[in-house]
């Protein structure tokens, strides 16, 4: 609203997150950059300071300072009941809403004790907003952060003291905010004294000031939304829990349905309970109750089983909500007469409970029914078409990104994963798939601006850019942390462009190593486009290609610097003109004979296509085998192709004794997927008993374990692994390759080749069986082999990031020269 400095989950014990000297200065221009100070956490006495003189200079530009979100709840912790966490507690006296002129309100504000961390700062309306406790509970126990010092009984209780706290001042219900927002804004201007605007809803979309998940893809609309899903578990928890009665209590709740003492049917329900709609949807609960009834009074027909998942789906109980929509599905296939038009209402509403109830691969037989029903429909084949990728079936997949693209043919993610999928894929040769790079790419090309060199000074720093999603503890992370950690920061200036949702300790290592670190996801092309450009890099390298969607391709086709380079993430060519080099090596790309395949110009490394620090548990890591051989695969599923199932299962076959084990994740979890493996392995001559499936996913240390103690791992091709590979190399375990043509196919091979262990790298699928019979025939040799694989490892220039950034940075003085 006009008249307002709004500060974001501002408080004293989150300033290293939200730092309110920071929004002030970039926000509103309150401050100048060099007032702008780091404020330690819990230092109550800075932040005080840095408040009072924020809403100095709010008053003198006439607005009202306004600090959203100052129970921080999320990232305190558990401020009511740990007695170390006093100023934790007294942070929750920070007003919630600061007026810069008006005086305090004793009907909503508590009287100020001098010891409390607010100290000078004179306080000022207030007003709280609340949510179902259920709904908190869930939120912050997906926060990591928390992870360390959870317990639940403490929240609980926390919850509670929370509760009985917001009676001193005017609160609101978020559900009720979401009913009806306007009037619940109205109560919220009325307490803390701002006039009502009723244009805010016209502005607010484009509103940019701001934290959190709020910040990243903003939400459109203004509408309920289902709860997250809820463990069974957590119900009986809750049965004989006081404090969680009492908050229900003081907040308003009603009793979730899962805790009622019995089911009421809709007559014994008060009247005023079953006027109209609106009211129904206030209590999700009791609509639940109703629906049930309903269900088992009509024998589970479609309108009452739609109605009873879309209820319990609210609430959060969202396996059950599935299991209803599955059964109905299952009538309706066996001939329960259904409408025409109903049934991909029924097909989707399946689909997305299953999403919802994390069973997503449970529905691709139900999408491909809906492609049956609505064959154009742009988000199902989409979705199915990264599901079945996510189980490894890329031809099948491929076939619904091609529909789609007949459907719409600049569809960014259909295109995107259809040119990723291609190298996952044995029924190509490396021509086709980048004449289809070329072709496809087409549509990712933009008018491209030209950009001269920046002028600069002879020893001026050079501006380097990386643009990528991957910023955080994914593979494209874990690689690129130790190699920008080994700039030279007097040499060159590294600005991080993040692009993805995700952020965790990786990518708080990432900030602290390079000079400027901007999330920018969620950002309009034209915007980025106008902040970078305003950056003036002289360089910038893309991470991403093609993977996630491709998304900033057409940004990166006007140019966003004078020299741009593909670097690490994507494993072929962004066949867009204005990106100038890509990074690679002789041992990945052949020169001479994977150049055509480019429209990027290759530059070769010498110190290895990438470069990573070791794990430091690594060294603990000791090998203890089986007395059985045993084999490995532990690549992405999608890039197990057909070929390599059929290479796998001819070892087995030559070593009758031989078991293999297949990890990735949690992704063999999958049940279908399983059952797949051993019907194909079956068709091979392979017992299903010599498939091992790791179905969970562990910790790094167990995780290194479990591939320490294989003879041999099998590396998946034609795409080969990268982040897995090194994962093996550093716990010594053989990989056995087979070669392909280009970077893709050749990612393991030319590690292999650069450490000189040609004799793990075969030339085509025979030599590559020969390779591991021989060796599971003669495992005395292999705890020799594992030393050796070890020592020239270490010393290879695949561990030396920093031999790698002084490369880099000489390429790019070359570039800017």
């Amino acid at each position: 609203m006009d008249g307002v400095c709004l500060l974001s989950e501002i408080n004293p014990g989150g300033t290293d997150r939200f730092n309110p000297l920071r929004q002030a200065a970039n926000w509103y221009g309150l401050l100048a950059e060099d007032e702008v100070r780091e404020i330690a956490t819990g230092d109550s006495v800075a932040f005080v300071a840095a408040i009072e003189l924020i809403a100095a200079r709010a008053k003198e530009r006439g607005l009202m300072l306004v600090i959203r979100d100052w129970s921080h709840l999320d990232w305190i912790g558990f401020p009511f009941t740990q007695p170390q966490k006093k100023s934790a507690w007294n942070a929750l006296s920070m007003p919630a809403l600061v007026g810069c002129d008006r005086p305090s309100d004793a009907n909503s504000a508590r009287p100020v004790e001098k010891d409390e961390v607010h100290g000078n700062l004179k306080l000022m309306r207030r007003c709280a907003t609340v949510r179902h406790p259920v709904d908190q509970y869930l939120s912050m126990k997906r926060l990591g952060a928390l992870a360390a010092q959870w317990d639940d009984m403490a929240v609980w209780r926390g919850m509670r003291e929370f509760a009985e706290f917001v009676q001193t001042m005017t609160w609101i219900r978020f559900e009720d905010f979401v009913h009806r927002p306007d009037a619940a804004l109205r109560v919220i201007c009325d307490v803390i004294g701002l006039t009502y605007d009723d244009g805010w809803q016209l502005r607010w979309q484009d509103y940019h000031k701001i934290t959190g998940d709020a910040s990243q893809g903003r939400r459109r609309s203004i509408v309920a939304r289902p709860r997250t899903a809820v463990d069974p578990s957590l119900w009986n928890s809750l049965r004989n829990n006081g404090d969680f009665f009492a908050t229900l209590e003081l907040l308003g709740y009603p009793t979730p349905e899962p805790l009622r003492r019995r089911w009421y049917a809709a007559s014994e329900l008060p009247a005023d309970r079953l006027e109209g709609a609106d009211k129904r949807r206030l209590d999700w609960d009791e609509e639940v109750v109703r629906a049930r009834q309903a269900y088992e009074d009509a024998g589970g027909d479609v309108d009452s089983s739609l109605r009873l998942a879309e209820a319990s789906g609210w609430i959060g109980q969202v396996d059950e909500a599935a299991d209803v929509l599955l059964k109905l599905v299952q009538f309706c296939e066996a001939g329960l007469e259904v409408e025409v038009k109903s049934l991909p209402r029924i097909l989707s509403t399946t689909c997305d409970m299953l999403d919802r109830a994390e069973r997503k691969y449970e529905s691709i037989p139900i999408r491909r029914r809906w492609a049956q029903v609505d064959p154009t429909h742009q988000g199902n084949l989409f979705h199915l078409s990264l599901l079945l990728a996510g189980v490894g079936e890329i031809d099948e997949s491929l076939s619904y990104c091609r529909r789609l693209l007949d459907v719409d043919v600049r569809h960014t993610g259909a295109a995107a994963n259809y040119l990723l999928y291609m190298n996952y894929s044995d029924r190509y040769s490396a021509a086709e798939i980048s004449n289809e790079h070329f072709r496809v790419g087409m549509h990712f090309t933009q008018p491209s601006d030209s950009l001269p060199p920046r002028p600069r000074m002879a020893a001026e720093k050079i501006r380097v850019g990386y643009l990528g999603s991957d910023f955080y503890t994914h593979p494209v992370g874990k690689i690129i942390l130790p190699i920008l950690q080994s700039h030279d920061l007097k040499r060159c200036e590294i600005n991080i462009y993040h692009d993805g949702k995700k952020s965790d300790a990786t990518t708080n290592a990432i900030k602290e190593s390079v000079d400027y670190f901007t999330s920018v996801q969620g950002w309009a092309d034209d915007r980025l486009l106008e902040s970078v450009r305003l950056d003036d890099l002289d360089v910038l390298i893309d991470l991403g290609g093609y993977t996630g969607g491709g998304n900033r391709l057409r940004v990166l086709a006007k140019r966003l610097a004078p020299v741009q380079a593909s670097f690490l993430g994507y494993p072929h060519t962004s066949a867009i003109p204005s990106m100038d080099y890509r990074f690679t090596d002789r041992f990945a790309d052949p020169p001479g004979l994977t150049d055509h395949l480019y429209g990027e110009r290759l530059v070769w490394l010498e110190h290895a296509h990438l470069a990573w620090r070791p794990y430091g548990i690594a060294e603990d890591i000791v090998s203890v085998p089986s007395s059985q051989p045993t084999l490995g695969v532990f690549n992405n599923v999608a890039k197990i192709s057909p070929t390599a199932i059929s290479t796998y299962a001819e070892i087995l076959r030559r070593v009758p004794r031989a078991t293999i084990l297949f990890k990735y994740g949690d992704r063999f979890a999958v049940s279908t997927l399983r059952d797949r493996y051993r019907q194909v392995f079956a068709t091979h001559g392979i017992s299903p008993d010599r498939l091992q499936f790791r179905t969970q996913t562990e910790t790094l240390k167990e995780h290194l374990q479990t591939m320490a103690n294989v003879d041999l791992a099998l590396d998946s091709f034609p795409y080969q692994g990268t982040m897995t590979s090194l994962e093996c190399l550093c716990v010594g375990t053989p990989i056995i390759s087979c070669c392909g043509n280009y970077y893709a196919h050749r990612a393991t091979s030319a590690m292999m080749i650069r450490m000189g262990l040609q004799e793990l790298v075969a030339d085509d699928r025979n030599e590559y069986v020969e390779i591991a019979v021989e060796m599971l025939h003669d495992r005395g040799r292999l705890p020799g082999l594992r030393k050796e694989i070890q020592h020239r490892f270490d010393r290879s220039a695949l561990t030396d990031p920093t031999g790698l950034a002084r490369e880099l940075e000489s390429t790019f003085e070359e570039w800017v020269r």
